[in-house]
């Protein structure tokens, strides 16, 4: 009912728009860029050097985008002809037709010159390896008794390659003749799994490669898993989040479910396995489990709390299910508990948010509806997992505050985007200035300072350049308890694309309760950046899956359109967009 009221009542919409009017003078005229911003370093080299490609570059395309950097105060030509668009900062781009064979473009500023060679339809000059590389499995799998082992690597051409498996070696092929010996080659080999009883785990399988007079060794990532005829194979969820899938060929998705859930695989694909719940979800976000393994959960104890944050539903069982939730925009939320049976109905006298829960067990399943009549709205929901015991937690709305400090008792999750080992795309630049990373936690770092200053608490994915699983960033905002999370990105186009005219900002959202934050966000950033607003985009990015409160990963401009790039680093460019971020949370809020 009080959803309703809140949406569409006018005279309620009346009252809240005064309230907020009367925080938002004060909060969206903060104007300390010196505080937002001197935390910035990002380097942007402003001499003349051609960083894409970086050497001769060779391509089928029939066009190529030329990048580099430029004193931005000197004129800049290309075979005579000044170049036009270059960032504030002497980022530039241009697209160039290609013709058959070499291609030859000069390039001078003042008393400097580069030569930029591209060659269309010509094979690029193999580099030599000496190591083994992209070993299969890269992540745990399972196959039944009788099934085909595939073994395969990359190494050099002309090396002698064998992959062992539980004691057992098999000498693998060269798929394919190569030019000369030394350029990576592509190696692979097969064997039966063996007969076992229930599923055993038979390890990494070791490479084994004579090169060059040496004999060296190198182990696959994941571990070959083998489950014997008529007997189940289990599997266990290992994502924070992971996808289900309506086929093999991961076409269409249909649900999310968490880490620690189990269930019996009914048929193994290429990429997925089917389970008997329904739905196929990619073999490398679960991990096949031995041994005695419940699948059926039997509910023993059902209790029911409250918090300042939230309501919570705990049922202690004898297993972890798989689940098909959802959340309706009349504050329903509706939780179905596969494999699931004894949960008892809980007394809700005391819940703000439900005047009662629907219990329904049906051919094995549970399906629980929560009735919404409270004096809390539904912001959100968690479902988790811990010794047999699964645990739903169910979030109350947060709420503006008066003053200065409208966000005061509001976390936010702030993500930037890869980092570490891990760059994420390369600017202008290249390697010679800021990286998507960089930008990422640069801008980060602004938006923290911005809604601090708005009064939030801020739990920060990463505050350093250093490697993040998506696990990492999902567990620490479920652990925070986060109102909000965003995740920031700086997007990029390929060499055979005009970037120059690819540009804009947009935000991603999975789940509905994500989507008015992804459009504000996009329309917010686009706005006060001055870029093209690309909009709200649903997508199922990792990031995205949190249930318990609205969840975006934002692209914030493009490192291969030469004008965003040098704005992205830019004083200017970073604080507009802390204000984008802080005004759309608010908006949000509203």
């Amino acid at each position: 009912m009080k959803q309703y009221l809140k949406r569409f009542t006018g005279w309620l919409a009346a009252i809240t728009m005064l309230f907020t009017m009367s925080i938002l003078p004060e909060a969206r005229s903060y104007n300390d860029m010196d505080e937002i911003t001197n935390h910035l370093k990002l380097n942007v080299p402003q001499t003349l050097q051609i960083n894409r490609p970086s050497g001769d570059g060779y391509t089928n395309s029939s066009s190529y985008f030329i990048m580099g950097s430029s004193d931005p105060e000197q004129t800049l030509t290309m075979d005579g002809s000044p170049i036009t668009d270059r960032g504030n900062r002497g980022s530039f781009g241009i697209y160039v037709s290609l013709d058959e064979g070499s291609n030859v473009f000069q390039f001078r500023q003042g008393d400097q010159k580069q030569t930029v060679r591209i060659y269309k339809g010509v094979a690029a000059p193999a580099a030599k390896i000496n190591v083994v590389r992209d070993m299969a499995p890269s992540y745990d799998c399972a196959t039944l008794t009788g099934e085909t082992i595939t073994f395969s690597c990359i190494a050099p051409s002309g090396a002698r390659v064998s992959a062992v498996l539980d004691g057992v070696s098999v000498p693998l092929s060269q798929t394919a003749q190569t030019a000369e010996e030394g350029v990576p080659a592509a190696f692979r080999g097969t064997t039966t799994a063996k007969q076992v009883s229930g599923t055993q785990d038979l390890g990494k399988i070791t490479y084994m490669m004579t090169y060059d007079g040496k004999t060296t060794s190198y182990q696959s990532e994941g571990r070959v898993f083998i489950t014997g005829p008529g007997e189940d194979l289990i599997v266990q969820v290992k994502n924070n989040a992971s996808c289900l899938y309506t086929g093999d060929n991961m076409g269409y998705f249909e649900a999310v479910v968490r880490i620690g859930a189990v269930d019996r695989v009914s048929e193994i694909g290429q990429k997925c396995y089917h389970l008997a719940s329904g739905g196929w979800i990619p073999k490398e976000t679960v991990t096949p489990l031995t041994g005695n393994v419940a699948v059926k959960n039997r509910v023993s104890k059902t209790t029911f709390e409250t918090s300042s944050k939230g309501e919570t539903l705990k049922l202690t069982g004898t297993t972890h299910p798989m689940f098909r939730a959802s959340m309706e925009t009349d504050g329903e939320l509706q939780v179905k508990l596969m494999n699931t049976i004894g949960v008892s109905r809980p007394d809700l006298e005391n819940s703000k948010l439900f005047s009662r829960l629907k219990v329904l067990e049906e051919n094995g399943d549970t399906t629980l509806t929560f009735v919404p009549d409270g004096e809390e709205i539904l912001w959100g929901y968690d479902i988790s997992y811990k010794n047999g015991v699964t645990t739903i937690f169910i979030k109350y709305e947060p709420k503006l505050s008066s003053g200065d400090k409208p966000l005061s008792g509001i976390t936010v999750a702030v993500d930037a985007g890869h980092g570490g080992t891990d760059p994420g795309a390369l600017g202008f630049p290249m390697t010679n200035g800021a990286s998507e990373a960089e930008i990422n936690l640069a801008s980060a770092i602004a938006v923290q300072k911005r809604l601090e200053s708005l009064g939030a608490k801020v739990v920060m994915m990463r505050e350093e350049e250093k490697d993040l699983t998506m696990n990492d960033r999902m567990t620490m905002t479920r652990q925070a308890n986060a109102d909000f999370f965003v995740s920031l990105h700086s997007n990029s186009a390929g060499y055979e694309t005009d970037g120059n005219k690819i540009s804009g900002t947009e935000a991603y959202y999975y789940f509905d309760n994500s989507k008015d934050f992804a459009e504000f966000v996009a329309r917010n950033g686009a706005s006060y950046m001055g870029r093209q607003a690309r909009g709200a985009k649903f997508s199922n990015y990792r990031v995205t899956l949190n249930t318990f409160c609205p969840s975006i990963l934002v692209e914030m401009g493009f490192v291969t359109n030469p004008i965003e790039y040098d704005n992205m680093t830019s004083r200017e460019g970073i604080f507009e967009l802390a204000n984008a971020i802080g005004d759309s949370i608010i908006d949000t809020l509203k």
